[in-house]
């Protein structure tokens, strides 16, 4: 059984402002395996050394705060990690990704991650042709989504200011589902363990080729620049991910209740 998460106010505010062990400790077992599974995917990682990795792992949500570390540790340069002690702050690894994918970053921590979401997903977007998009964004409203209608030939931002969407609740969701998704089946050759309807199903699977040659394209592109981009790119994606799954999900589980 995954622990049951309960999200006070507080730290739901420190998860909608871009703080990564508050995000973490959302989270269950099966949420944060991919994460985990792309640093052990590294030559360099620390945490098949580490006690409570040893202890507690398949329980992932037992050491989460080794996990964050291990994500800073990644996204910083080996010499600069030893001189302060520790890895850079997660807002200065996300606002690398960003340049890394062709994200001009701002100074805040989810916006970057969402735009991160976005540009794979829109870089994708241009390589189906618009029969399946249309097919796309109905899978999309049989999994749930009751908005307007829009024109499936213009670009994915255009439509998203269609349906009066600035990236967030539903939308968001489905998008950053999608991309770490395909991105896990890209990476780790299996998508996420998730309970799915049938049009969240097929939504999923339009994209798995796409994205893929996205992935695929953007390691080509910095494979010069070092290995680290290729666990902290993931490893960013399934947190935007995770982020937009516990916000969406607190705010909808709040309503149903009304509390």
């Amino acid at each position: 059984m995954e622990k049951a998460v309960v999200i006070e106010d507080s730290e739901f505010n420190k998860i909608a402002n871009g703080d990564l062990l508050a995000l973490l400790n959302a989270c269950d077992d099966n949420d944060l395996d991919p994460l985990v599974s792309y640093m052990l995917r590294a030559t360099t990682e620390f945490l098949t050394i580490n006690e409570k990795h040893k202890k507690h792992a398949p329980k992932h949500s037992s050491y989460t705060d080794i996990i964050a570390t291990e994500v800073r540790a990644f996204g910083g340069n080996t010499f600069a990690n030893m001189v302060r002690g520790e890895g850079p702050p997660y807002a200065e690894v996300v606002s690398d990704v960003c340049g890394r994918v062709g994200v001009n970053p701002t100074g805040n921590v989810v916006e970057n991650e969402k735009q991160i979401l976005l540009k794979i997903f829109a870089d994708a977007w241009d390589k189906l042709s618009e029969e399946k998009r249309a097919e796309f964004w109905e899978a999309v409203r049989k999994a749930g989504y009751k908005g307007a209608s829009f024109s499936t030939a213009a670009p994915i931002s255009v439509i998203l200011a269609q349906l009066g969407v600035n990236l967030s609740g539903f939308v968001a969701y489905q998008i950053a589902l999608i991309v770490a998704n395909a991105v896990a089946r890209q990476i780790l050759g299996r998508g996420l363990s998730l309970a799915a309807n049938a049009g969240l199903v097929r939504a999923l699977a339009f994209f798995a080729g796409p994205i893929g040659w996205v992935i695929t394209g953007i390691w080509t592109a910095i494979d010069l620049a070092g290995p680290a981009f290729r666990v902290t790119i993931p490893c960013v994606v399934h947190l935007a991910y995770l982020r937009q799954k516990v916000l969406f999900e607190t705010i909808a589980a709040t309503a149903e209740t009304g509390s």
